[in-house]
């Protein structure tokens, strides 16, 4: 019964401050929206992936010793990405304005165990430059590892020229409803708040959940009536008979 209780005066204080919960939404959903979509930075995102050995073995090749050797490989080259002297290189090449630290930060490496297939991804806020230093950071590295290993067995897999980086935010269908959401749930705590400071009562309910006893009720709204004023005739002694004052 409590539970019922506070669920209906849940429901009341939705239904009193409804205005500021729509208020609230609308504003919370357009800020967000127009932050996301104006004043933020856009995230593009681009990969390329790069094989380290052979994926054709024939059956004498085709041994632990072989699997193994190929895994050694792909870590190897992994450590040779992300080394300095490579973003060193691919700064050079670029013209980059920013640090290496910088440009090392938007560079990430990702391989599933025992695959020869590196992925290397590159996040920037233009999608040219992403798809730049992502084709760079490869052909460096690769460069790089074949001079110091002496391996030729690594290449990259997909150099396309014609592929986009795709965007990751913001994405115009997840910030609406999202930001649809938080408005929601904003407003809803704003009128929660104002009903937890609003002292005042707008009814005899509000005052039996309180547990005071109601004495009477008084109605303000009464009309005034509006008395017409009264015209008041007196005779006077006059010289002409029927004639009279008015005063």
């Amino acid at each position: 019964m409590n539970e019922k209780v506070k669920i209906k005066d849940f429901i009341r204080i939705l239904k009193k401050r409804i205005f500021i919960i729509i208020l609230s939404t609308l504003c919370i959903t357009g800020f967000i929206i127009f932050s996301s979509m104006y004043l933020m930075k856009p995230t593009y995102q681009y990969s390329t992936q790069v094989l380290a050995g052979s994926l054709s073995m024939d059956e004498k090749e085709a041994s632990i010793n072989k699997v193994q050797e190929n895994r050694q490989l792909a870590l190897s080259y992994m450590d040779i990405i992300k080394s300095p002297q490579i973003m060193l290189g691919v700064k050079e090449d670029l013209n980059l304005k920013t640090s290496s630290y910088d440009l090392l930060k938007q560079v990430s490496i990702t391989n599933r165990d025992n695959s020869q297939i590196i992925t290397i991804t590159v996040k920037d806020s233009n999608p040219e430059s992403a798809k730049d230093i992502a084709q760079t950071v490869a052909r460096h590295s690769i460069s790089n590892f074949k001079d110091i290993t002496n391996v030729k067995q690594i290449s990259i897999l997909n150099d396309n020229e014609m592929g986009q980086a795709e965007l990751l935010f913001p994405k115009p269908k997840f910030i609406i409803a999202i930001s649809i959401v938080i408005g929601f749930f904003a407003g809803i705590g704003l009128a929660l708040l104002r009903e937890h400071f609003d002292d005042s009562t707008y009814s005899d309910r509000e005052l039996e959940l309180l547990g005071i006893p109601l004495l009477g009720r008084l109605d303000l709204n009464t009309k005034r009536i509006n008395r017409k004023r009264k015209t008041t005739y007196k005779t006077l002694p006059s010289t002409k008979r029927g004639e009279y004052s008015e005063y």
